[in-house]
């Protein structure tokens, strides 16, 4: 009787069983993933991020440009590259007359090279003189 007793006793105490041990380390291996993937996601929307900042960047400055020459800007369009932070964004400047008025309109689109997806776009009006 006392071995009985002593094998139900030693039985109890084993600990986990192998099932439950790979039942806990799959839950925990989802979540960790899961946690992966989340901090992935959230590192490609700060790059995309930091590139729409500096294209706002690069439209503000081609926009103060325009509206800061003394001579007003000839109507027509007009491309360059910009750099910021070695980050290098193509623009397209617009100018052309605003209907019924003296005032120009600038129109600054923002792109990375080899891709017309629109990053940045500012408009902005001067005076004709």
């Amino acid at each position: 009787m006392v071995r009985a007793m002593r094998r139900t006793i030693c039985s109890s105490d084993s600990g986990f069983s192998l099932v439950e041990l790979l039942v806990a380390v799959t839950i925990l291996s989802l979540a960790a993933v899961t946690l992966l993937e989340s901090q992935s996601q959230a590192i490609g929307l700060t790059g995309a991020i930091e590139q729409r900042s500096l294209a706002s960047i690069v439209a503000e400055n081609r926009l103060n440009i325009g509206l800061g020459l003394v001579e007003a800007p000839i109507p027509g369009t007009r491309t360059g590259f910009d750099q910021q932070m070695g980050a290098e964004f193509l623009w397209r400047e617009t100018v052309k007359p605003a209907p019924g008025g003296d005032l120009l309109v600038i129109d600054v689109v923002v792109f990375v090279e080899g891709n017309e997806r629109e990053l940045a776009r500012l408009t902005g009006f001067r005076g004709r003189q």
